[in-house]
């Protein structure tokens, strides 16, 4: 009787590796998570939603959940394609390909958003984590992950001006964080793509089996094999497309400028004893009767004439005194 092996066991020439389909899954899962978060930042953009992104505890755990599931999956990655020696072209060329897209998304970040551009975001992460990450490929599964726990805790609790330098921010150990859109140091994130080396060395076997989910998991597999295309290409699809339904006049658009000053007018309305539920329509009545006026602009520039103060001084007293 002839002994059948399963198709992982046949050796495989150096430089192929055996598709994994459920690791393909989970980082098309992860894309698609990024993609709504993305969608979010977007639509908060451009004034149609006001999610709080950069202060809600919530908001800020799923994008470290996003982001950290790319890197540890791409650490068990780094873990697979080297298995069997490290294939120089062929590691060479994915380098080459998440330096030019890397490149692509800083030049493309300073020419939309030239005073928050991305400098170092994930790709230019995971460019520079995949070759510190060849140290780790071949160490036992402990030795990666005691650097990951020093990585993250050396990332949170350490800040120095000389890494204030904007040739040395990457790294991450800087004394505040950059104004940027998207900023992901090495330290502490590269403990994220250890603990995906770690994984895989613990686990050989991870991802392998049969793809769940029918047509579902055969789309998000899909996407999982060309993640750096959907990665590129997704967000100005997104971008494009909430752009236009902003400038369409279809729905109202409230202007990240008109959220400033809400807020901050209702800070001021609560800081004098009133209530909430007195301050938010007394603030939307101030910025709607100065809109009236058509000085809401020269208002934000602080660009105000006498008249135009006189003007908006009636204002703000018919709506205090409502």
């Amino acid at each position: 009787m002839t002994a059948t092996h399963p198709p992982h066991a046949t050796p495989l020439p150096r430089g192929e590796r055996e598709r994994r389909p459920r690791l393909d899954a989970a980082r098309g899962v992860a894309l698609l998570a990024m993609a709504v978060y993305h969608a979010c930042w977007d639509l908060t953009f451009v004034g149609l939603a006001d999610f709080d992104l950069f202060e809600n505890p919530l908001w800020l755990a799923a994008r470290t959940t996003i982001l950290s599931s790319f890197l540890l999956l791409a650490g068990i990655g780094l873990v697979l394609a080297t298995e069997r020696g490290l294939d120089r072209p062929r590691y060479f060329r994915r380098l080459g390909r998440l330096a030019a897209a890397a490149a692509a998304v800083s030049a493309a970040s300073y020419a939309v958003f030239p005073d928050s551009p991305i400098f170092f975001g994930v790709l230019h992460h995971m460019a520079a984590a995949s070759v510190v990450g060849l140290l780790f490929v071949r160490l036992p599964a402990l030795v990666s992950l005691l650097a990951a726990a020093a990585a993250f805790a050396a990332g949170q609790s350490f800040g120095f001006p000389l890494f204030d330098s904007p040739w040395l921010r990457w790294i991450g150990l800087t004394s505040f964080a950059p104004d940027s859109n998207d900023f992901v140091p090495l330290l502490p994130w590269i403990s994220g793509l250890l603990v995906g080396i770690a994984l895989a060395r613990l686990w050989p076997s991870v991802g392998r089996g049969v793809l769940p989910g029918g047509v579902v998991g055969r789309g998000l597999a899909l996407a999982g094999r060309h993640s750096l295309a959907v990665y590129l290409i997704h967000q100005p699809i997104l971008f494009g497309a909430v752009w236009l339904i902003a400038n369409s006049g279809l729905v109202p658009v409230e202007s990240p400028a008109t959220r400033s000053f809400q807020s901050s007018c209702v800070a001021s309305c609560g800081q004098t004893g009133g209530s909430a539920a007195l301050c938010e329509p007394r603030c939307r009545c101030v910025q709607s009767a100065i809109t009236a006026t058509g000085q809401w602009e020269a208002f934000l520039a602080d660009r105000l004439d006498a008249q135009g103060r006189a003007q908006i001084g009636a204002a703000i007293q018919s709506c205090a005194a409502r």
